[in-house]
Order: C-alpha cells, then structure tokens, then sequence
C-alpha cells in the first residue's frame, strides 16, 4: 500500500523547519514548503532543505500573465526542488508554456484546482457557473491537455480524476481525521484517501501540531 507522505511546513523559520524536519524526516516521502515559508527565506535555506535527502515541493502556486508564469518557473532552477504548483486558472496556453520551461530543468509542475478549503457556495460566491465537481473536471481536462505532472485536489475528486485523465499523479492536501476539519471543507482521512487512489497525501496541523513524531506514526498506522 502507498503511503507517500509530504509533510506541509507551514513555518516560518529556518529553525522551526529544521527541528520539524529532524524529528520526522524518516517517516515522510517528502517536503512541501509554502508561502508562509518561501515569502521569508533565501534561497540558500530553501537549497539547506536537502540535507534530508527528500524532494522538495515548492509550493507558490503561481498564477500570472504567461510570460510572468515562466520566468517564474525558470528562476527555481537552483534551489534543488523537484516539484512546483501553478494555477489551472492560468489557462491552457500559458500551462503548456510553463509546462515546457519545467520540464528543462527537471522540474515537475503540478496544477492547483479548486483549493481544498472551497465549497460550492465560495464558487458561486466567485461567479463560477458550475458546481465543485464539474469545475474540477474542466480544470483536470486543461491539466491532461497541457501535459502535467499531476494536480493538486481533494481527496473526494480523486476517482473521477483518475478515469478522466489516469496519468495525472493526485497529491491531496485535505487530509484530516473525522474529529477535526480546521479550515478545511473537502476532506477525507489518510486511509481512504489512499484507498481513493491518492498518489501521495499532504499533510501540514495533524502532524505539525503537538507532536510531530506521534502525530505522524498515529498516520501511517490508520493506512491499511
């Protein structure tokens, strides 16, 4: 059974990121840094991450004009990172241009859907005509068409991913257990996801608050 774990470090300090990383890095598959982290740091203490021998996921989630878009993508050749996240809303066009300046520097792009903290009043709210599953399966086909690496979603979209577009890998962040949604609105726990079909479960408060290391083997022992 997969059980491919990317710790979200939503920190914002080199010392917070690392003392997390040293309590639990050989029981994840591997690290997702986000804005919390990236908007402070230097680009030589986001290339110290790969002391633990882990990829990196770097979690920006651009959404620009084309040109923006890929000079973005070309400015993360040296950090070391093996994945990034763009916004589908970006387009087909810009995704495909994006898509082609990842892959020459060995970089995985990964396309953010409808954030996990979203439900289908939040679309309604934006103007979006169609409900949550419809608006994804439109996104994931622009994904499939500009050739991705995979997408960002919810755990509840994972089947009807998979028969759309079944090479698209599906990294699920809205991973919680039953007792405790925070934020979040589209979630499912560890098991079932990986049930789903998940290809790898993001996973940042279960396993960052308390007791990282309890935390993360009260996870890996609830997959089956």
């Amino acid at each position: 059974m997969n059980k491919n774990i990317f710790v979200a470090c939503d920190v914002s300090t080199q010392k917070e990121i690392l003392a997390l990383l040293e309590l639990i890095h050989k029981d994840i598959s591997g690290i997702k840094i986000g804005l919390q982290y990236i908007t402070r740091r230097s680009p030589d203490e986001i290339r110290a991450l790969s002391k633990f021998n882990k990829p990196i996921f770097y979690d920006g989630k651009f959404f620009d004009i084309k040109n923006t878009l890929i000079e973005s993508i070309k400015s993360l050749e040296e950090l070391n990172i093996s994945y990034a996240t763009v916004h589908l809303l970006n387009g087909l066009d810009s995704l495909k241009a994006a898509n082609e300046a990842a892959q020459k520097i060995n970089l995985n792009l990964l396309g953010v859907s409808i954030l996990t903290s979203f439900g289908n009043e939040d679309l309604f709210n934006l103007g979006f005509k169609d409900k949550m599953e419809d608006q994804v399966k439109r996104l994931i086909k622009i994904a499939m068409t500009a050739n991705l690496y995979g997408v960002i979603c919810s755990p509840l979209e994972i089947k009807m991913i998979k028969k759309i577009a079944p090479k698209l890998k599906c990294f699920t962040p809205g991973i919680r257990f039953n007792d405790n949604k925070d934020d979040q609105v589209r979630i499912m726990n560890p098991n079932d996801a990986i049930k789903a079909g998940s290809d790898c479960l993001i996973i940042g408060r279960p396993i960052t608050i308390g007791d990282p290391k309890k935390n993360i083997q009260k996870i890996l022992s609830s997959i089956d």
